[in-house]
């Protein structure tokens, strides 16, 4: 079981630091979170059937760590996802943000300001509405595997990442920033 173990750990410790690294925002407690996950995936790991992938089995332990580490904590400050690399595109999708090199000032101007007021419209969002966007957008998983890594049933992930999605139009709108997605006026 140590060996099977051990290569588990390998083969995810650099996934499961990125995933804590966005929830929390900050490195040392991104290791706190990866080691809480670890401890509780060893304990449970003869349980572990494999009705899911591995990864999704360690998204929702770390998801569920990640939640009872910030009722311990609470009155900490709540800075969770670090965005820096992404934009959102007019469908809402958040894609990595490459031309940095060769921007003129203005742009590389406007591309801070657009990261910055992107951060502040992240920071928020519910908790449970952050998490659904970190995993779908950000980690690539699927609405299936989102939702078996925070209990949730397919149709709940999809509803909450639409409205964390309208959230950050809408708060990139009232700033001016989000161009081509202008909501209609009636809801």
């Amino acid at each position: 079981m140590r060996d099977r173990f051990d290569t588990l750990y390998k083969d995810h410790v650099d996934l499961m630091y990125r995933y804590a690294n966005r929830l929390c925002g900050e490195a040392e407690a991104a290791k706190d979170l990866v080691q809480e996950t670890f401890l509780n995936a060893y304990r449970g790991f003869n349980r572990f059937r494999g009705d899911a992938q591995v990864s999704t089995w360690l998204y929702a332990i770390a998801s569920r760590a990640c939640l009872r580490m910030r009722r311990k904590r609470k009155g900490a400050p709540e800075r969770e996802l670090s965005l820096e690399e992404f934009i959102p595109s007019s469908e809402g999708e958040f894609h990595l943000q490459i031309p940095v090199e060769g921007l003129s000032p203005e742009e590389a101007l406007q591309n801070k300001e657009l990261r910055q007021a992107l951060n502040a419209a992240i920071d928020k969002l519910p908790k449970k509405y952050k998490m659904v966007l970190v995993l779908r957008d950000m980690e690539g998983l699927s609405a299936k595997e989102a939702g078996t890594a925070m209990g949730l049933s397919e149709r709940a992930v999809k509803s909450r990442l639409h409205r964390a999605r309208l959230f950050v139009r809408r708060e990139l709108s009232a700033r001016g920033l989000a161009e081509g997605t202008h909501e209609p006026d009636h809801e």
